[in-house]
């Protein structure tokens, strides 16, 4: 169910969450697209939003060692995402230090379906590292990757019970987002959605180069759905 506080601060601002379609995204009533080219958009670093099951099928075939490959992945992935938005807009980046002061909310995106969030506490705009305010975030709640993961079994409660068997072997390489396009000016949550992407693994074979086209793949996602 959605936090007290999350319903408290919604009465206060104005927020309305309208029901999202099967393709998991809502916006606010204020939501008007996709900001112009010409706005300011600060990336949050993904910091404990990074998640990685099977750590060590991941470090097995990158051929990295198991007590680097989060903080490997978590960079590499970063510098992917923020080129990927560079295709868009001219963005900066906001610390992930500046996530470990953003407030835990779920927020609800269809009868059964919720997500968790970090949102900017309500009167504090958030800096990029330039000491910058950025006009929007791009913040990534959640950034999951494993294999032959189906985003309703994280996110629909009435699937939560179920258990996922750790396999030896992949059919498809998956990531899993869940995002929110924030106004860092108005502290409200504009657009959320929950993207996934499947790229199949052949012979179990997997490198750093197909790692980076998932990755591009579900950030080209993210973008679409703003």
């Amino acid at each position: 169910m959605v936090s007290g506080k999350y319903l408290v601060a919604s009465v206060l601002i104005g927020i309305q969450i309208i029901s999202c379609s099967s393709s998991f995204t809502n916006s606010h009533k204020l939501y008007k697209g996709m900001p112009a080219k010409s706005e300011n958009i600060g990336y949050v670093e993904l910091g404990d939003a990074f998640m990685l099951t099977r750590a060590d099928w991941f470090a097995e075939k990158l051929n990295i060692q198991s007590d680097s490959i989060y903080s490997k992945l978590e960079t590499l992935t970063d510098s992917i995402i923020f080129s990927e938005i560079q295709k868009t807009w001219t963005p900066s980046v906001v610390q992930k230090k500046e996530r470990e002061s953003f407030s835990r909310e779920t927020l609800k995106m269809d009868k059964t379906v919720f997500i968790k969030t970090r949102f900017p506490q309500q009167g504090i705009e958030v800096p990029d590292r330039e000491g910058k305010v950025p006009s929007y975030l791009l913040i990534i709640h959640e950034y999951t990757i494993g294999g032959d993961l189906e985003a309703q079994n994280f996110y629909d409660y009435t699937k939560a019970n179920l258990e996922m068997a750790q396999k030896r072997s992949f059919k498809n390489l998956s990531i899993i987002a869940t995002f929110t396009l924030w106004d860092n000016k108005k502290q409200i949550p504009l657009r959320s959605g929950i993207v996934s992407t499947q790229m199949p693994i052949k012979n179990d074979s997997f490198n750093i180069d197909e790692f980076t086209k998932a990755t591009k793949q579900v950030i080209a996602q993210c973008l679409r759905k703003l």
